[in-house]
Parts: C-alpha cells; sequence; structure tokens
C-alpha cells in the first residue's frame, strides 16, 4: 500500500478511527507543505485551518461513509489556506460498521476559485458599467441643471451676503456627486483616460510631498523605485489618485503605526505567470507595488476586495476604482494579504513600445486670468430647457448672442438658415431623435469649417472620440462650471 500511494499523484491521506493520520503520499504532503515524516500519526484536524476543524471534521466524518465529496481547505504550512475537494471512503470497519480506517483523495481547487472570483469580478464591473453608463447622461444633466441655476444666484450675490455660504455648500454637493459617477464610471471602465508618456519613478518622484502628506506619523513611507523605468502611456492624475488611495487605506489599518513601501520595476510576465490569470497577458511591463504592515484581511475579505461598497474601506470606491482605472491602461492588478501579515497591491502598466525615454508631461501653471467678454453668435442644441436657459443666461452676460435648439433636426434647420450668422455651436451629444454624432455629420455637411464643441453628461469613450475624429473642436463634461464653458467658449473662438 506504501508503494501504491508513493507512485499516485493525486494527493491521498488516510487515518485510524482515532483519527490520526496513518499514511499519506509525497502530493498530499506538498499540497500542506510539509514532509511526509512529519505528518504521519499527526492529528488529522491538524491539515484544517484552527478556526474550522471542528465543522470540517464533522463534515468529512458524514461524508465518509456516504463517499460523498465535500468542499474543504487545507492549512499550509505557510499560514496559508489552499481550496480542496475532498472525497473519502471507510476502507476497513468493525464488526458493527463502525471505520478502522478511512482514505480520502483531494482535488486541490485553489486556482480554479481564484479564475471565478476573477471572472466574477470582471462580470460584476461589466454589469456595473453598463448601469452607471445608462444612467449617467440623465444624471448629469440633472447636476447640470441644479447647478447652473446655483451658480447664477452665487454670481448676483454680494459679498457678505449670508445666503452665499448655503448655495457654495450645496454648489459642492453637486460637485460631489458628479464626482460619485465618475468613480463609477472609471470603475465600469467608460471613462476615457488622458494618457501621455511616462516614468513612473519620475511621476511619484515629483508628487511625493503630496503622497507623503497623505500619511502622517507614526506610519512611515519606504520609496523604492527604480531609475531605469522603461516608459508606459498612463494618465498622470488617475495613477496619483490610485497612490493616494493605497496609501490611505494602508494608514487606516495602522492605527498604532506601521511602514508602507511604494516600489517600481521593470517586470516581464511569460506565459507561466499569465497562464492562471485571465486578464493578465504576456510581455513587458512596469510594476508599481504599495505593501504595508498592517492587519491585512482573511479570504473572504480579500476575494470581495475590489467590489465597490463591499471592502470594509473608508473608501467605498476607493479600490474599485484602483480597479478600474487599472484595466482601463490595458493594466492587471492584484492583491496579496493575510490576516497580520500585512497587504501588498501589485498593478503592472504595459511598457510603451517605440519610445526611448518617457518624459513626464509637464502640468500647466496658469494664472486665472479675467473672463473675456464677446459679441460671437453661439447655437445651444440641448434636449433639457433648465441647461439652455442657464447656458444663455451666462452668455448674454457677457455679450454673446444666444440661439436655442432642443432637437439635433432644430438645429440643423436654424443652421441651415442662418448658418452664416452663426460662430459656434455647442452640441449635446445624447438627444432623442438625431442625436449629437449625427447632428453634428450634418452641421458639417452645410459648412466644413463650423466650430462645434460637444455637451456631454456621458458618452461611450468610442462616441466622443469619433465625434473628435469627425471634426469637434473640443468636450465639455457635464456637470460643467459655467465659467469654465466660458473660457472654452472663448479658446474655440479665438482659435
Amino acid at each position: 500500500m506504501h508503494d501504491l500511494f508513493r507512485h499516485i499523484h493525486v494527493p491521498l491521506v488516510a487515518w485510524d478511527r482515532k483519527q490520526n493520520i496513518i499514511i499519506l503520499n509525497e502530493a498530499c504532503a506538498a499540497l500542506a507543505g510539509r514532509s511526509v515524516a512529519e505528518t504521519v500519526g499527526q492529528p488529522l484536524e491538524t491539515l484544517f485551518p484552527e478556526e474550522r476543524r471542528v465543522k470540517t471534521m464533522q463534515t468529512i466524518e458524514k461524508a465518509a461513509g456516504k463517499s460523498k465529496a465535500v468542499a474543504i481547505e487545507l492549512l499550509h504550512s505557510n499560514g496559508g489556506v489552499r481550496s480542496g475537494i475532498w472525497t473519502s471512503s471507510v476502507i476497513d470497519a468493525d464488526e458493527g460498521g463502525r471505520a478502522i480506517a478511512t482514505i480520502a483523495s483531494i482535488e486541490d481547487t485553489t486556482e480554479r476559485k481564484r479564475l471565478e472570483a476573477q471572472l466574477r469580478q470582471a462580470r460584476k464591473t461589466e454589469v456595473i458599467g453598463i448601469l452607471v453608463g445608462g444612467i449617467a447622461n440623465d444624471f448629469n444633466n440633472a447636476l447640470q441643471a441644479i447647478s447652473g441655476y446655483i451658480q447664477l444666484l452665487m454670481m448676483r450675490k454680494k459679498a457678505g451676503d449670508p445666503d452665499l455660504d448655503y448655495l457654495s455648500q450645496i454648489d459642492r454637493q453637486i460637485q460631489r456627486a458628479a464626482h460619485l459617477i465618475g468613480q463609477l464610471l472609471v470603475f465600469g471602465r467608460r471613462a476615457e483616460s488622458r494618457m501621455v508618456p511616462v516614468d513612473l519613478s519620475r511621476e511619484i518622484m515629483r508628487s511625493e510631498e503630496t503622497i507623503r502628506g497623505c500619511v502622517p506619523p507614526p506610519v512611515s513611507i519606504d520609496m523604492r523605485l527604480s531609475h531605469d523605468l522603461r516608459p508606459v502611456n498612463v494618465d498622470p492624475a488617475q495613477i496619483r489618485h490610485i497612490i493616494i488611495t493605497l496609501l490611505t487605506n494602508a494608514h487606516d489599518t495602522m492605527p498604532d503605526g506601521g511602514s508602507i513601501c511604494i516600489e517600481t520595476a521593470n517586470r516581464d510576465l511569460d506565459e507561466k505567470f499569465c497562464r492562471f490569470r485571465p486578464d493578465a497577458f504576456p510581455g513587458a511591463y512596469v510594476s508599481l507595488s504599495v505593501s504595508d504592515t498592517g492587519c491585512g484581511m482573511d479570504a473572504e475579505t480579500l476575494e470581495h476586495v475590489f467590489e465597490p461598497f463591499n471592502s470594509g474601506l473608508r473608501n467605498e470606491l476607493g479600490l474599485a476604482v484602483v480597479y478600474g482605472i487599472v484595466k482601463n491602461h490595458n493594466g492587471y492588478v492584484t492583491c496579496r494579504s493575510e490576516p497580520g501579515q500585512g497587504t501588498a497591491f501589485d498593478l503592472y502598466f504595459p511598457v510603451l513600445e517605440g519610445v526611448d525615454k518617457a518624459e513626464t508631461m509637464e502640468e500647466e501653471h496658469r494664472e486665472e486670468q479675467g473672463l473675456q467678454r464677446g459679441t460671437e453668435t453661439i447655437l445651444l442644441v440641448d434636449d433639457e430647457r433648465p441647461i439652455l436657459n442657464t447656458a444663455c443666461d451666462i452668455l448674454n452676460q457677457y455679450g454673446y448672442r444666444t440661439v436655442t435648439a432642443e432637437t439635433g433636426e432644430k438645429a440643423v434647420e436654424i443652421y441651415q438658415r442662418d448658418g452664416e450668422g452663426i460662430d459656434m455651436v455647442i452640441l449635446d451629444v445624447v438627444m432623442p431623435g438625431m442625436g449629437g454624432h449625427r447632428c453634428l455629420e450634418e452641421l458639417l455637411r452645410i459648412n466644413p469649417n463650423v466650430k462645434v464643441v460637444i455637451s456631454t453628461g456621458y458618452a461611450s469613450v468610442e462616441g466622443v472620440r469619433d465625434m473628435l475624429g469627425a471634426g469637434a473642436f473640443g468636450i465639455i463634461s457635464k456637470p460643467y462650471r459655467l465659467v469654465d464653458m466660458l473660457k472654452k467658449v472663448r479658446d474655440i473662438l479665438d482659435t
């Protein structure tokens, strides 16, 4: 029997009526991270995590007499947990039918469960993205109407007016709501990133003061940044958001102090690494790792760590947005954690081919200039009358003449008739009937040089790119600040 056990690659273990292990093969010992010699004679329950031993032993004892397969978890010697399917049978019994010896085979399902969890996560992300994308336009249109009226009221109040504070509070909550929907769009991979060639180490060093400010004592930050990184194509603002989110969450797990390590490195992911990781593809990457010495997470929390409102962390959307950002960058993200052993997030961004040296995009620091007035005529196209009213109000205040249309068909009709006197069009993307894309095509057919700015509460990334590629001059996302709209109008008219 010993020779038979040695030559079988399926993990096998047998135990006596006292529930002590009498024999096991190398495959089973390896699954538990032990040697055969140190495991034989030990209680069978030592194979299982301590907090689940009683329940697991009861489950396999009931299943043994029926040769029934049950799901179990095995304790690895390194403290980790492996998942498996346990199928046991009685191989010797006394005259009363009580088991003298029982044998079990174990199928290691750890990787399969991890793959299933990743697929579930991908499906949830897709569903949330579809849901948010469906409501984002109407939601942001409503915010734009509210925000527009609030801003107009604020402009008409004198300094020191007690109502200004209330209006400012309302305005801040509108921006908070807009930020929330924006985070959901990022998580659902429905938001476009503004990507430029970047050296991740250099980008982190440029933001070092901000990064360290996110983590007050007694938590310390150790930066291990490679100075020979290959370039990656990323959105610097979103990368900073990722780092700040991970640092904030790490800090929250160390109320009594600890350390956080930020590390960058060049990495090449091979077929072996990617084989059991459906979201990863072989190739050259730059890795960004953020690890901490905090309290860590148990297996159940870890499984749901990238789900919105389900991580138990202070920022309920934080890690979900991190996941969405990395996916938007065609990257790959993993989380490693065990109770009492800290947590590590490993993010992989594909290397930008054909670029020898990445230079971090310099941020523009422009002094705030006074808003310029104008006398041009602007055609506003939107199916929401409150949005048209507020836009007309502010534009008229600054000298512009406005013409409005609540449908794409009406806009084309107006431009066909009066196009020579219209200097610019602000065009909503999502409208009933003739949508923004078709309306843009018709306007360009009438006048290939027409200046059109897209205004949208949400449109697909591909749709926006198509409209910009077709000839639109720019985009302004709802809910927008009225002063930002004025600046955009002036910039486009002056081009």
